[in-house]
């Protein structure tokens, strides 16, 4: 419940300075989070259109002003800002929170453990549903006005609240106001003054809080470690409902400098079965929000999304990641397939140019280009120049032949006497000439050898030797 003299002598904490528009127009474009497209600089380098401008978080100074950062984080989920899609809005959004954390950080090793006055608490209630097991993340708080059931009855919480809240408790945990964590209690027995221990004994403990997006603002979560007492009692049904107790910013104080904590300051909660807010789900004894909510950071942590993802925005990128993998897989599948159509491509391929060599080496025989034994010659220089330039080295009718044979049998050849001879390599020399640009006394020495590879036509050309 909350208590009319907690709003009479502490109020509600006071919204963030309010900025005009003069002033934000005049702010450089480093002090905003987001400047849409279409924009052009003006002389000062800042953007125009100014309405281009998005989330200034930032003053003329460059300071971060944390209402300022806070207000960005929530508004960014319900933007219209051009070129704003929904992976930028989640990475923006993530940028945001870590300028959060690394100042929440700050902050905290600012403040340093002391005892401290006594705080009076405010609570309004937030229902939530438990699980047995160990440590287990639940909704304390959320952002929007919650009405109790008189006309005086209302709490408005803000965004800048709810992260207020969370800063609030890294700096009074840091101060050790709690060695074990914000107490969690039954039925607001430490507000309403009761001292048996029945009544005052604890149903568990606050061990960390975070923020999250809710669709419809952001939420306090409070990771609460609960007593075997409060499960059994839970599971009974004694209770169905809870609240939490905190001190407004403007009236929580450091225990350790006794100034303004400049933050909410949450101090414990309660089980209870009367909840502030009305129509929210009652307590469970078994169910399986918080192992979802578990499971829910680390499908946004694996799958790289803003901390606070919803329900949707996973489903939309396991379905979209899904899909990734079924194209990944077909595509596995065609690649295998054109490889080993490859594979046989090149085989045949092989083996047709292994037949055409032999047919060339088959056809220069025939052609009286090149006896049987000069085969691997030629066939160097085929596949070193290609057919033209082996054909030029080796012309046509070098060695005359009557038939020709089978491949790889020579061919019957015919008689050649010295002068025939002579001839040839004459003819071919001066083929080498014309052709290759062969000097004469090189294209004559390259010829004579080149006709006298031939056994019959050198037999014939050193018997017309000796017998001259």
């Amino acid at each position: 419940m909350l208590y009319p003299f907690f709003r009479e002598h502490y109020g509600m904490p006071e919204a963030f300075a309010e900025w005009t528009t003069a002033f934000v127009n005049d702010l450089p474009d480093s002090s905003f989070l987001y400047i849409a497209p279409g924009g052009e600089k003006d002389e000062d380098d800042r953007t125009t259109p100014r309405s281009l401008r998005y989330f200034p978080v930032k003053n003329a100074e460059g300071d971060l002003d944390l209402p300022h950062l806070r207000n960005a984080i929530a508004r960014i989920p319900q933007s219209k800002a051009p070129g704003l899609t929904p992976d930028k809005m989640r990475s923006l959004q993530g940028k945001a929170r870590d300028m959060l954390d690394t100042e929440k950080q700050e902050s905290a090793e600012e403040v340093d453990p002391l005892e401290g006055p006594e705080q009076s608490y405010s609570d309004w209630s937030w229902a939530v549903r438990l699980s047995d097991g160990g440590a287990k993340w639940v909704e304390l708080a959320r952002s929007g006005a919650h009405f109790g059931r008189g006309s005086d009855r209302r709490v408005d919480l803000s965004s800048q609240d709810i992260e207020s809240m969370a800063v609030g408790y890294k700096k009074i945990q840091s101060e050790k106001w709690f060695p074990t964590g914000a107490p969690v209690g039954y039925n607001h027995a430490t507000v309403s003054g009761a001292l048996d221990p029945e009544s005052t004994k604890a149903a568990g403990r606050i061990l960390d809080v975070r923020v999250e997006d809710n669709g419809e603002g952001v939420s306090l979560m409070g990771l609460i470690q609960w007593t075997d007492e409060a499960r059994r009692r839970i599971h009974a049904g004694e209770f169905d409902g809870f609240s939490i107790e905190a001190i407004p910013a403007s009236a929580a104080r450091s225990k350790k400098t006794g100034e303004p904590l400049g933050e909410w300051a949450l101090v414990g909660g309660t089980l209870t079965n009367e909840p502030f807010v009305a129509g929210l789900s009652k307590v469970a004894a078994s169910e399986t929000r918080n192992s979802s909510m578990s499971l829910t950071k680390l499908l946004s942590d694996t799958l790289s999304l803003a901390e606070g993802a919803t329900d949707a925005q996973l489903l939309s990128k396991v379905q979209a990641l899904s899909e990734l993998a079924g194209k990944a897989e077909a595509l596995t599948e065609a690649l295998s397939a054109v490889t080993e159509d490859r594979d046989t491509i090149k085989t045949e391929l092989d083996e047709l140019r292994e037949k055409e060599t032999e047919r060339l080496l088959d056809r220069a025989c025939e052609d009286g280009r090149i006896a049987q034994s000069e085969r691997d010659r030629y066939h160097r220089i085929l596949v070193k120049l290609g057919e033209e330039e082996a054909n030029y080295a080796y012309p046509k009718n070098r060695i005359p032949v009557a038939e020709v044979g089978k491949p790889g049998v020579d061919s019957e050849r015919v008689a050649a006497d010295a002068a025939g001879i002579e001839a040839e390599a004459k003819a071919l020399a001066e083929s080498f000439v014309n052709d290759l640009g062969l000097d004469e006394a090189t294209a004559y020495g390259r010829a004579i050898s080149m006709v006298l590879s031939n056994p019959t036509k050198l037999a014939a050309y050193e018997a017309e030797s000796v017998n001259s």
